[in-house]
């Protein structure tokens, strides 16, 4: 059958990810639930087949009358707790008229995710990104909804086609999407630039007007442990508008005569990583930046910490940082964020990352694919990003005629519950977005997305790793980046 194979093809990945050492084992249990978990996967098989059929027959397909029951894997979309994650399910069942599972890993999703679909567990819809989301194409773990894509009128034409092409592998697409993916922008702790008589508009975009501006924080801030400048490098996360400077595009690309390469292992990338280095060196870099991940990065960013000074994040945590510090009582003379593009660019202009998309993908075992499909297209409504943003009425927020009035609980929860920027074209937030945000969207001119690849994980822990030897002085920069195209080139994410 043909999720047994999927199965067995799934097997690579997980070893690779370290997460189970069969097919069939999943949520830590023993080798005992194999034969229960193969017999779950041939039970499906048929199911699957006949899903194919129907996918292939899309035209069919009626959304408006479907119903049962739609079992959901979720990461970050829901409620941030138990008793607003029931809130959220029922609010879904009351818009769609479907009975609506959302099961919520507490941690190590992506792990968990694996074992399960491995183990032969059912779901309708899976929270992929765009790097799970081509290796599971690849392994043929995922139906082909082309043809409901094609004709739903909801789907169609409530979602920019620049967002489909996004995600389409070889003329077809196998998800829908949980919100629209925006852009990484350099983030700063404006109380402090003032402090330092610093207009951030005024700051020179060049790594020396950066570098200055790192030392002045430094002088000012009074918090211990305190680093202007942070990065998550130990993933390669977000370098982009600091290589802007030399023009170079961060992940893998593909060079004029057609194979893939990773720009900022090339040569041309060394003043860069030079200037990483220099900010190491002089105390401007938090040292941190070698171990810690996005979590750790944006604590030290936040109000109630304030270690760092100036990150890379997306677009919307410029807003809920400072949404998360007017929760809290602070105004901005306490705490700010503001935003720029980071570094120019030899010709003029800037260079950021726009993220890979954020999908529900219809796994090819998936028992309810109307179902499914009736819930993707409910994103993609005023009413569903709705939800994914500001929350539930009555919880999170309150109606009054054309008044929607925010609720203690709902400032905490910082208009996200899943899709800051919901994926609806025309999607507008009644409760206007969080503070800052809107200038950090504006910069959405000079954002392209990266390749996707399987094996980002691969890059990214290829480039971490020399870059932290390179910025340690563990190596030469000439000696670092020859290094990491080297194993660059032996582990498959490149081909030159």
């Amino acid at each position: 059958m043909k999720f047994k194979r999927v199965c067995a093809m799934l097997l690579t990945t997980v070893l690779m990810m370290g997460t189970m050492t069969a097919c069939g084992s999943s949520d830590g249990q023993d080798s005992g639930s194999d034969t229960s978990a193969q017999e779950s996967a041939e039970s499906t098989g048929d199911s699957t087949e006949a899903q194919d059929a129907s996918a292939e027959d899309g035209e069919e397909a009626n959304t408006e009358s479907a119903g049962g029951t739609v079992k959901m894997l979720v990461s970050v979309t829901g409620g941030k707790d138990d008793e607003e994650m029931q809130l959220f399910e029922q609010a879904m069942e009351e818009a769609t008229g479907l009975d609506i599972e959302m099961e919520k890993p507490a941690s190590d999703y992506d792990q968990v995710m694996m074992q399960k679909l491995s183990g032969g567990e059912v779901y309708d819809l899976i929270y992929v990104g765009a790097s799970q989301y081509a290796s599971l194409v690849d392994q043929e773990a995922l139906l082909d909804i082309t043809d409901y894509v094609k004709n739903s009128e909801i789907l169609s034409n409530n979602i920019d086609q620049s967002e489909w092409d996004d995600i389409t592998i070889d003329g077809k697409v196998y998800a829908g999407f949980n919100k629209k993916e925006v852009h990484r922008v350099v983030a700063l702790n404006n109380t402090l630039l003032k402090k330092a008589g610093i207009d951030y508009k005024s700051i020179e975009p060049t790594m020396d007007g950066y570098y200055e501006v790192f030392q002045k924080m430094k002088e000012v801030s009074e918090t211990d442990n305190f680093y202007p400048f942070n990065v998550v490098m130990k993933e390669a996360w977000d370098l982009q508008p600091w290589f802007s400077a030399v023009g170079l595009k961060t992940g893998v690309q593909r060079g004029e005569d057609g194979k893939k390469y990773v720009p900022i292992s090339t040569d041309e990338a060394a003043p860069v990583w030079e200037w990483f280095k220099k900010l190491y060196d002089d105390g401007l870099m938090d040292p941190s930046a070698f171990v810690d991940g996005t979590s750790e990065m944006r604590d030290k960013m936040g109000a109630s910490s304030q270690q760092t000074g100036v990150t890379v994040d997306w677009a919307a945590w410029v807003g809920l940082h400072n949404a998360n510090a007017q929760s809290e009582g602070l105004t901005t003379d306490d705490y700010e964020v503001v935003s720029l593009p980071g570094l120019e660019t030899p010709d003029g202009s800037y260079m950021l990352g726009k993220g890979s998309a954020s999908l529900f993908a219809v796994p090819a075992n998936a028992q309810n694919v109307e179902g499914a499909i009736k819930v993707l297209e409910y994103f993609a409504t005023q009413e569903g990003g709705e939800l994914l943003s500001i929350g539930i009425e009555g919880y999170d927020y309150n109606v009054d005629g054309d008044t929607y009035t925010q609720t203690e609980i709902g400032a905490a929860h910082g208009n996200d519950h899943g899709a800051p920027v919901p994926i609806y074209k025309d999607f507008v937030n009644p409760l206007g977005y969080n503070p800052g945000m809107e200038e950090a969207l504006s910069y959405g001119d000079y954002a392209t997305i990266e390749m996707t690849i399987p094996n980002e994980t691969d890059y990214k822990e290829i480039v971490g790793k020399w870059g932290i030897q390179i910025i340690r002085g563990e190596s030469s920069v000439e000696d670092g980046l020859a290094g990491m195209r080297a194993e660059l080139l032996e582990r498959g994410v490149t081909e030159v």
